[in-house]
């Protein structure tokens, strides 16, 4: 018979192999960097709290299982709440088929928190939240893709594949750039570069801070920072080896600004979106083309972002391609008006308030 315990620092190194086992399908020792990126995110981040612990379930003295909490201040309707993100959801494959992680997912659920939620679960995942009284958040699944290279994007493409795509992939690298140059010449506005008539600037997590602050978010569910929170969140966000971060503002010819835009750039790979805001509805449009420009101007192939219900329309209209993913957002919450916040798209909950700026999935921790 097992138990459910929470995570302290003695876990670690058995979390970090049952993350190798469970995530990677490997059974080698985790060394040291593994279990400290655990310790560091888990119980040494600016939100961590004993009320809202990450939970192991032991069996026969092992680490079989694991739920991961991240504990995150929002708030809703002007009220301050807390809001859970839940990552690395483990169980050891050879006890999958049982309770372990209902069992570990109910615990969680009666904790205090208002809402918990998770970005980019898989299908088994989606349908245990249902079980324990989850939702699936439709609106917030979708990505978009906006195409900025489309003969270097087709070559990022070839680099996951295979050995015979990936040697193919490196002749046709050779082509891909002077094409995607000779492309953006024509006169469709899909292929050019991108403009817009605001301007951007690169800033310090101070400064992109109080742009948030000023500018202020319109949904009635938003996340509140404070500076020391902040600041941690971007420096630990700038470790992740997705690429270079780009922390903008965006502003008119009058100095006011309109907008900011968080970003993973790599150049002749794909960028990723983790947050736009703006001002006004009205300047949504203007505000992403100056992140398409910018992210151009990094030598990027292709963008790519998680859908903003609001924006779903002018998303289009910029030549964005939307796919439904089969991972999914999943919510969970016992105050029914929070709840259809989320399931109506008005939260404004992104990658930043996710788990997409973690280090989990990106490095191979050697």
């Amino acid at each position: 018979m097992g138990e459910i315990l929470t995570f302290t620092e003695e876990h670690a190194a058995g979390l970090a192999t049952l993350f190798f086992r469970a995530m990677r399908g490997q059974t080698r020792p985790p060394g040291e960097l593994l279990p400290k990126y655990f310790c560091e995110i888990l119980l040494s981040s600016p939100w961590a709290s004993p009320e809202f612990p990450s939970l192991v379930y032991l069996q026969d003295g092992k680490i079989v299982g694991s739920l991961g909490v991240i504990p995150r201040p929002m708030e809703f309707r002007g009220k301050p709440i807390t809001a859970t993100t839940t990552t690395q959801f483990m169980v050891d494959p050879e006890y999958r088929r049982g309770p372990i992680a209902t069992q570990l997912l109910r615990r969680h659920f009666q904790g205090p928190q208002e809402m918990s939620w998770t970005d980019g679960a898989a299908d088994e995942v989606n349908g245990l939240w249902s079980a324990s009284g989850g939702f699936t958040a439709p609106l917030y699944a979708f990505n978009w893709i906006r195409i900025l290279r489309p003969f270097e994007t087709a070559r990022s493409g070839l680099d996951r594949g295979g050995k015979a795509a990936r040697r193919f992939g490196l002749v046709s690298g050779l082509l891909a750039r002077p094409a995607d140059l000779l492309f953006a010449k024509l006169p469709f506005s899909m292929l050019r570069k991108p403009d817009s008539p605001l301007s951007s600037k690169p800033v310090s997590a101070e400064e992109l801070l109080e742009c948030i602050q000023e500018i202020g978010w319109h949904e009635p569910l938003k996340p509140a920072y404070s500076l020391s929170s902040f600041s941690w969140l971007m420096s630990e966000a700038l470790k992740a080896p997705a690429g270079a971060l780009r922390m903008l503002t965006v502003t008119n010819s009058e100095g006011l600004r309109c907008g900011w835009c968080v970003y993973y750039a790599k150049r002749g790979g794909a960028a990723y979106v983790l947050q736009i805001g703006v001002r006004r509805r009205d300047h949504f449009k203007d505000t992403l083309r100056a992140l398409l420009r910018d992210a151009w101007e990094q030598g990027a192939a292709c963008i790519k972002g998680q859908s903003i219900p609001k924006y779903l329309t002018c998303l289009t209209e910029q030549h964005c391609i939307f796919r439904h993913p089969t991972s999914a957002t999943l919510v969970h919450s016992r105050d029914s008006d929070l709840a259809n916040a989320v399931r109506f798209g008005d939260a404004a909950i992104t990658r930043l308030d996710g788990e997409c700026w973690l280090r989990f999935a990106y490095e191979k921790w050697d």
